[in-house]
């Protein structure tokens, strides 16, 4: 499908990779097996537009740092591509890469760490112009100090130039990073969490003279950031990651207005709203995120999706397939307490019942448990208000004998013929959808591409204004 315009993209990312080895642990050495490796980005593609401003938001240990680090050669991609003003950077002479150094920079996280003390501010911004042999000498290198000083509101520079870091406020250092970014004049800054360290009340400002800046600096943004409202307020366009994966990617506005992957919606739907007072936990998620090193097959967020797809023939709804599941991947992992179910079944009690409620639990919010789960503190759900078709519990009855009788192997394969979803079997291509691109198994069409083949999202080129 044709661009909707004719700009080129400044960055193109093409199925990038990086994994990580893991040096050998206790266990690993026990159990003979060879460590597996971190997957920290995992076949991320999308493309950058020049004066794009373009957020990735996610939770701790997706994968955006590391997708940044990527884009300035930090770190040497394991698989994909990435090209910068349509050259391939993951291959480059040793001319060519000095050149891209100095157009591509990066903002780091913590200005606390990010700047040599032992370091006056001069000597910080300058050293980017002596490395890169971009002035003739200490004049003309002072001067260029000064104007960078100046252009991020740190004036008089003098005053500024022969400070140590130490000397300096939180905002201030982050000034100081951010002029060393520019004194090399980029077309690309990725910046990393740029303001996460600061004071609430000075984040503002720091944000807004970059804005300014992208301005007087014709500069390309990438953000990295958790803050989702700093990327509401800053980025034209939002990627959301998840366990490696880009799983959505748009508009901003139309990403966090209406999002359409279910992981997207709970990470919005776990910002507290200040207007209504609401300051705890409210995703319909259940479970902790995977680790990197093991990520579930097929979508990587099946394990935890309030929206998993029920097998074709399903005769029940989907939020009892969705209980189904949990109890499922509860057998699998060894967490059904046959002992308490023992125990809450009593003497004439059914302990296969009590198994079976207690696996159809779901660890969620209040709001989205079954009155029985809230009178029993999450612990039980009555299974006869589950819309579950009979074979399916057949099959969890089956399996939750098997848990009582100490065959966990049993317990699992009773429930492999029912309980089965395309979610946890194949890995979801992302898809367009309206203005986004969506890595979700509910967007699929026969008739649809994937991505480069969309209207939107962060792969087509936004309008002119």
């Amino acid at each position: 499908m044709d661009r909707p315009d004719d700009r080129e993209p400044l960055v193109e990312i093409e199925g990038l990779r990086k994994l990580f080895d893991q040096s050998q642990g206790i266990i690993d050495t026990v159990l003979g097996r060879e460590p597996q490796p971190v997957r920290a980005v995992d076949g991320v593609s999308l493309d950058i537009y020049p004066g794009d401003t373009v957020g990735i938001a996610g939770e701790s240990g997706c994968g955006k740092t590391t997708l940044g680090k990527l884009l300035v050669k930090l770190y040497e991609p394991t698989e994909g591509s990435i090209s910068f003003d349509g050259e391939e950077i993951t291959d480059m002479t040793r001319e060519d890469e000095r050149e891209f150094r100095k157009r591509v920079q990066m903002i780091f996280q913590d200005p606390f760490e990010s700047l040599n003390p032992r370091m006056t501010v001069y000597d910080t911004i300058a050293e980017p112009l002596k490395i890169n042999e971009m002035t003739e000498g200490y004049d003309e290198r002072r001067a260029r100090v000064k104007q960078v000083l100046e252009d991020v509101g740190l004036g008089p520079a003098e005053v500024y130039l022969d400070a140590f870091p130490d000397e300096l406020s939180g905002g201030e250092r982050q000034r100081v990073a951010i002029a060393r970014a520019l004194v090399v004049d980029p077309d690309f800054i990725v910046c990393d969490e740029p303001v996460s360290m600061l004071d609430v009340s000075i984040r503002a400002g720091v944000l807004n003279l970059m804005q300014e800046l992208q301005d007087e600096y014709d500069l390309t943004y990438l953000f990295i950031s958790h803050d989702l409202s700093l990327i509401r307020y800053m980025c034209d366009r939002a990627g959301i990651m998840y366990l490696g994966n880009m799983v959505e990617q748009g508009p901003t506005d139309d990403v966090i207005d209406d999002p359409k992957h279910p992981y997207t919606e709970a990470l919005f739907d776990a910002v507290p709203d200040v207007e209504l007072g609401e300051d705890r936990r409210r995703a319909n998620a259940t479970g902790e995120v995977p680790s990197p090193r093991n990520p579930p097959s097929g979508c990587r967020y099946h394990p935890r999706c309030a929206h998993i797809i029920p097998p074709d023939g399903w005769g029940g709804s989907q939020e009892a397939f969705r209980r189904a599941f949990q109890f499922k991947l509860k057998a699998k992992r060894g967490e059904l307490d046959a002992d308490a179910a023992r125990d809450d079944a009593g003497d004439a009690g059914d302990a296969v019942e009590s198994l079976v409620e207690q696996g159809l639990t779901l660890d969620v919010p209040e709001e989205y448990r079954s009155e029985t789960e809230i009178e029993t503190g999450g612990h039980r759900v009555d299974a006869s208000t589950l819309d579950l078709p009979s074979d399916a519990s057949a099959a969890l009855e089956e399996s939750a004998e098997a848990v009582l009788d100490g065959d966990a192997e049993a317990a699992v394969a009773a429930l492999d013929d029912v309980i089965t979803t395309s979610c946890a079997t194949r890995e979801p291509r992302p898809l367009p959808s309206g203005t986004r691109e969506v890595a979700c198994h509910r967007y699929e069409d026969d008739g649809v591409e994937g991505i480069g083949g969309s209207d939107g999202g962060l792969n087509a080129a936004p309008a002119e204004d």
